[in-house]
C-alpha cells in the first residue's frame, strides 16, 4: 500500500516532543519519506530506518546508502563513524523515551498514512501539556516558553493595547528578537481585521502576517467574554511555518486566554481589597494595628512614603470613570509601581509608594504623566486632569495628602493644566485657594486689574504681562517670546501702566499685579 508522502522534518515535529538532533544532512530535512522501517533488509529507496544509537556503524551507513534510504533516526546519542561520507543520507538522533522501536514505527506510520488524525492527536497532547502548565501557575511566561520549545518559533503575548506581557525567542531569532519585539509592540502592528476587539471574535482563529525582514507570524486573538483581551503571536522565518506551528497557536490561544482571565479575576479581587482598605482608612474605621496588618497584606512597605493622586475627566460628555480607572491600573502594571486604587465620586484616587528620602515623588509624577498621556491618546477630544499631594510617612497623614491632591486637581482644572499638578508647585495658589471666597481677595483683584480686565484688548495685554513676568522683566526676552518688536512691547507696557495706574518699575507694584493675575487665573481664565 502506497503511503502519502510527508517531509522528514514535519514527521519528526509531529512525532516527538523532545528536540531532534541533526547529525548530518539537515539541508535535506524536507525530503519526502515513503515508509518507516526497522531492518535494513526490509528497506526500499526513500525509507526512514529506525535503529538504536548503539547499533550505528560504518556498515549500516554504507548499506543505507546502497539501498538509497532517505534517513536514519537514532534512538539515543552516537557519534558519526570516522572516515565515512554520508552523502545525501540524513542522520538524526532523538533522546526521548519510547516503549520500543516497533511502537515508534506504528506511530510514525500513522502520521504518514493519516496526517490529519495525527495532527488532532498531537493537538490534544499540546493542549494537555499547556493546560497542565497553566494549572501549575507557570503563568504567561511559562506558556510562551513551552510553545517556543514545541514549535521552534519565537512566541509573544500582548494585551489589548498591544503591550507585550510575555515573550520567548527561538534560537533562530534570538539575535534579532529585541528588534522584533520593538516592531510588534503596539496595536499598529496588528492585522486590520483584529483591531476591532469585538469583531476579532468572528475572524479566523489564526491569521498569517508577513513581517519585514523575511519573517512571518501567526497571530490569534485571545478571547475572553466574547471580546479579544489580547493577542498570541508565533514568529518564524518566512515560508517555514508549518502545520505544527498552526497547531500550537490554535491550542495555545485558549489556554493563554484562560490564564489572562484568571489573572484579571485576581487583579480585580486585589483592587477591591485595596479599595476597601483605602475607604476604611480614610473614614477612620480601623484601629492602627488593623490598618498596618491590612497594608502589609496588600504588599505596601510602611518604611516607604506614600503620596495621594487624584484623577478626573473634564468635559460635558467624558468617558466613564471605569475607563479612567482601567487606564490607571494599566500604567501601574506597566511601570511596576506599588499603588492602591479606589474611586471617590467621579474621581479615581491612588496612593503611590515612593522613596522617603526624595524631595519630589518622582514615581507618582511619572504615573500621573503616563496616565494623562494614555488618556490623550485614547480620548483626544477629552481632557483628563491629575492632582498630586505631598508624600507622607505615616498612615495617619494619608488624609492630608489626599486633601492636597484634591486642591491640586481643582487648580489643574482652573488653570487648564495638561500635566500633573504637584501640590508643592502651586506656590502662592496654595494661599489664594484658602482665601478664594474672601471679599477682600476679589476686591484686591478688582482694584489692581479691574480697568485692564474690562479693556477691549484685555487678553493680549494680560498675555503680555505674563511673558514680561515670566522673563523677570527682561524686555528683549519677553518680546522674543511674544514674537513682537521691543518697541511694541514697550507700548503695551505703557498702556498697562495707564489702565492700572501702576508703575511697573516699582517692585511692590509688580508683586501686586502678579498676585492679581493669579487670583484672576484661579477664579476664571480669560478667553
Amino acid at each position: 500500500m502506497a503511503a502519502k508522502t510527508s517531509g522528514l522534518k514535519e514527521l519528526f515535529r509531529l512525532t516527538f516532543t523532545a528536540p531532534v538532533t541533526w547529525i548530518c544532512g539537515e539541508a535535506n530535512s524536507q525530503h519526502a519519506i515513503r515508509w518507516v522501517s526497522l531492518g535494513l533488509s526490509d528497506t526500499q529507496p526513500g525509507d526512514l530506518l529506525l535503529i538504536n544509537a548503539s547499533e550505528l556503524n560504518s556498515q549500516v551507513i554504507q548499506q543505507a546508502q546502497e539501498n538509497k534510504l532517505a534517513a536514519l533516526l537514532l534512538l539515543g546519542a552516537a557519534p558519526l563513524p570516522e572516515n565515512i561520507d554520508p552523502g545525501d543520507l540524513v542522520i538524526a538522533a532523538v533522546d526521548e523515551h519510547v516503549p520500543d522501536l516497533r511502537s515508534l514505527q506504528r506511530t510514525m506510520l500513522t502520521i504518514l498514512i493519516n496526517q490529519r488524525t495525527a495532527l488532532m492527536e498531537r493537538g490534544v497532547r499540546i493542549r494537555s501539556q499547556l493546560s497542565q502548565l497553566e494549572a501549575e501557575g507557570r503563568g504567561l511566561e511559562g506558556l510562551t516558553k513551552a510553545m517556543t520549545e514545541i514549535s521552534g518559533c519565537g512566541t509573544l503575548i500582548q494585551d489589548k493595547r498591544g503591550r507585550i506581557l510575555a515573550h520567548h525567542p527561538s534560537s533562530t531569532l534570538s539575535t534579532i528578537w529585541t528588534d522584533i519585539l520593538e516592531q510588534l509592540g503596539d496595536l499598529g502592528s496588528l492585522p486590520d481585521r483584529l483591531l476591532d476587539r469585538k469583531l476579532a471574535v468572528s475572524q479566523e482563529k489564526v491569521l498569517t502576517q508577513t513581517i519585514p525582514g523575511g519573517l512571518e507570524r501567526l497571530i490569534a486573538p485571545l478571547i475572553v467574554g466574547e471580546m479579544a483581551r489580547g493577542y498570541l503571536s508565533m514568529v518564524g522565518l518566512q515560508g517555514e511555518l508549518d502545520d505544527l506551528d498552526y497547531l500550537v497557536i490554535e491550542q495555545g490561544s485558549p489556554v493563554c486566554a484562560m490564564e489572562m482571565a484568571r489573572n484579571k479575576a485576581i487583579r480585580e479581587a486585589e483592587k477591591r481589597l485595596k479599595g476597601d482598605l483605602l475607604t476604611a482608612l480614610l473614614q477612620d474605621n480601623l484601629s492602627p494595628r488593623d490598618v498596618r496588618l491590612w497594608v502589609q497584606t496588600m504588599g505596601l512597605d510602611l518604611e516607604q512614603a506614600h503620596v495621594a493622586l487624584r484623577f478626573a475627566w473634564e468635559g460635558l460628555a467624558p468617558p466613564s470613570r471605569r475607563r479612567l480607572e482601567t487606564m490607571i491600573n494599566g500604567e501601574i502594571a506597566r511601570l511596576g509601581l506599588q499603588v492602591i486604587v479606589s474611586s471617590l465620586g467621579s474621581e479615581v484616587i491612588c496612593f503611590c509608594q515612593v522613596p522617603p528620602d526624595k524631595k519630589r515623588p518622582e514615581p507618582a509624577l511619572i504615573l500621573g504623566q503616563a496616565v494623562l498621556n494614555q488618556a490623550a491618546q485614547e480620548h483626544p477630544n477629552t481632557q483628563a486632569r491629575c492632582g498630586i499631594g505631598f508624600p507622607v510617612s505615616s498612615l495617619e497623614e494619608w488624609r492630608i495628602s489626599l486633601r492636597q491632591a484634591g486642591q491640586s486637581l481643582e487648580m489643574a482644572r482652573r488653570l487648564r493644566e495638561e500635566k500633573p499638578l504637584y501640590y508643592a508647585d502651586l506656590s502662592v495658589y496654595r494661599l489664594l485657594f484658602q482665601l478664594e471666597h474672601s471679599p477682600e481677595l476679589i476686591a484686591f483683584q478688582q482694584e489692581t486689574l479691574g480697568k485692564l480686565l474690562t479693556h477691549e484688548g484685555a487678553g493680549e495685554l494680560i498675555h503680555t504681562l505674563e511673558a514680561f513676568f515670566e522673563h523677570n522683566g527682561n524686555l528683549s526676552q519677553a518680546a522674543e517670546a511674544l514674537f513682537i518688536h521691543r518697541n511694541t512691547l514697550l507700548y503695551r507696557l505703557e498702556r498697562i501702566s495707564s489702565l492700572t495706574n501702576l508703575d511697573l518699575e516699582m517692585p511692590e507694584n509688580r508683586l501686586a499685579i502678579q498676585l492679581a493675575l493669579r487670583i484672576y487665573h484661579m477664579i476664571g481664565k480669560y478667553t
